[in-house]
């Protein structure tokens, strides 16, 4: 399902979306608060889509790429679905940081969550110096639950912010 704002459409995500992704995903400063560090190689993001894919194809998430005038310029996902509850992440191209793009595109699939997907919590975790995805939740109607310090796929520890809504 197509979803859309005043200045996006989100569409389900495609394999054609890996070179669009690598953009994000390979970008040092993009991902310097993800739990992974920049990817290297546009064939290792190919096999992450194909992954995405079929956890999509299993009901267990769903991954919208972000569209403006269109071009893909981020992604948006509700993963780890089961129970009426599911997991929201968030990726947008630097370029378009500070726009208010990442809040309309998360509001729109937070509807469409509480909506037609009848979910009734959705959750959200960001490392606590990521102040502009906190906001990005917070303007969405996201309360921070917990903070603590949590190790990531690095092996680092960071300091994380844990926030959730109920429908």
């Amino acid at each position: 399902m197509i979803l859309k704002t005043d200045r996006l459409a989100l569409r389900p995500q495609q394999q054609g979306d890996a070179a669009a992704l690598f953009a994000i995903l390979g970008d040092h400063r993009a991902m310097q608060f993800w739990n992974r560090p920049a990817i290297a190689r546009l064939a290792v993001v190919e096999e992450l889509v194909r992954e995405q894919q079929a956890a999509m194809a299993q009901g267990l998430c769903r991954y919208w790429t972000v569209m403006r005038d269109g071009e893909a310029i981020g992604s948006v996902d509700l993963s780890l679905i089961r129970d009426g509850s599911a997991e929201l992440g968030f990726l947008l191209r630097r370029d378009c940081w500070g726009a208010g793009l990442a809040s309309e595109a998360v509001g729109v699939v937070v509807a469409h969550g509480f909506g037609a997907l009848g979910l009734t919590r959705l959750a959200a975790a960001v490392q606590t110096e990521n102040r502009a995805a906190a906001r990005v939740l917070e303007k969405n109607g996201f309360a921070l639950v917990e903070q603590a310090r949590r190790p990531i796929a690095s092996g680092d520890l960071r300091d994380c912010a844990f926030y959730a809504r109920r429908r």
